[in-house]
């Protein structure tokens, strides 16, 4: 019931968040552009310019786009003030989207890569969701670093802290979960009375637990059944007729399975304890909080950046006054925070320093017309 109320909340807010950014691509003017161009005008071109491209040579051009600057970050590498941001944004968008689509979604596009459809303990699951939560953590590792490093020339506010909080939050929570989970003789008892039901004796049960503790990283919540040789071998053929179907070995998760025997001597009392659980809620939580916030702090340019980059494609070069003017409104929120500049952009520096004036603007909007697509890192547009 919680799960539910907190998700459904969690969506609200990002339909809500989603309708007010696309909403100011419309109504927002910026710079020096038309004031006479309607909202109307402005959707009724951006349709156009879509339909146009979909249905002329330009698309190929625009999935260009998608592969070079979108998918693998090229505008980003053209930076070579900042070796680090490219490296940083590669891991946290891969790691982030592939974890998004596999693992969060899985059940939806599981069956793209797998004919069985997901299952997080048979591969290539577990060992995906180790390897693309190790580049996101990875990722944000690289992101702190890099604040720290230059902190002089990349302030962090709150709202980046927030950011950075919860994907870490995301990341650790879910790496020890997994571990958690691979040690829990709570976790396998109830996979056992789930699965199998009645249809395993006791001594077999005993004997699966004996074997799962010898190989599969389980830590009983008791002595050890048996160290019986005779016993594990026997769990061994129950394994491979009940639980082999639907568990890879928990090596595969090669970041999860060592963090699980790194806290083996304590795995029993966490399990007692409701550690299994408790991450659960910390693990979800964080996805939820990150879900409702997506659309209203910087996350966002993760969806503006790009549209922005396929509208300057679609586009070329000669732009009608309500063509530019939304480009320019989509632009901004792709590479503000959340709409509000922030001190260090090139743009704003170059601006205060001709009209010879200090004095922060709030919310620095006025100089946005001096941008262009050089200023703004997007790649040339095509004519």
């Amino acid at each position: 019931m919680l799960y539910d109320i907190a998700l459904w909340a969690a969506l609200i807010l990002l339909g809500i968040g989603v309708i007010h950014r696309i909403d100011a691509w419309f109504l927002q003017d910026v710079g020096l552009t038309d004031r006479n161009v309607t909202a109307g005008q402005r959707v009724g071109a951006g349709l156009k310019g879509l339909l146009a491209a979909v249905f002329s040579g330009r698309i190929l051009s625009v999935l260009k786009v998608l592969v070079v600057d979108v998918l693998f970050q090229a505008r980003i590498l053209r930076d070579r003030k900042d070796p680090l941001a490219y490296s940083m944004h590669l891991l946290i968008f891969w790691g982030f989207l592939v974890l998004l689509l596999f693992h969060a979604l899985g059940s939806i596009f599981g069956g793209w890569i797998s004919s069985s459809g997901y299952v997080s303990t048979l591969n290539p699951f577990m060992f995906m969701t180790d390897l693309f939560g190790l580049m996101l953590a990875a990722g944000l590792l690289l992101a702190v670093v890099r604040r720290v490093v230059r902190r002089a020339e990349i302030p962090t506010t709150r709202g980046d802290a927030a950011i950075l909080a919860i994907l870490i939050l995301i990341a650790v929570s879910g790496f020890f979960l997994k571990s958690v989970k691979i040690t829990s003789d709570g976790v396998f008892t109830a996979m056992v009375k789930q699965y199998a039901g009645d249809g395993l004796s006791a001594g077999e049960v005993t004997a699966l637990r004996t074997f799962w503790a010898s190989d599969h990283g389980l830590v009983p919540a008791g002595p050890v059944p048996s160290h019986d040789a005779a016993v594990i071998a026997q769990g061994r053929v129950v394994h491979e007729a009940v639980c082999q179907s639907c568990h890879a070995h928990p090596s595969s998760a090669f970041v999860s399975y060592p963090l699980s025997r790194a806290l083996a001597p304590v795995a029993a009392g966490l399990d007692r304890a409701g550690a299994v659980n408790g991450l659960w809620w910390v693990h979800v939580l964080a996805c939820v909080i990150g879900l409702g916030y997506f659309a209203f702090g910087k996350m966002f340019h993760v969806v503006s950046t790009p549209v922005s980059l396929f509208v300057a494609e679609v586009a070329g070069k000669e732009q009608s006054p309500a063509v530019a003017a939304t480009r320019q409104a989509i632009e901004l929120d792709g590479c503000s925070h959340g709409g509000a500049c922030h001190d260090t952009c090139p743009v704003k520096t170059r601006r205060l320093g001709r009209i010879g004036d200090e004095a922060p603007y709030e919310p620095m909007l006025a100089y946005v017309g001096e941008k262009n697509a050089g200023d703004l890192g997007s790649r040339p547009v095509s004519g």
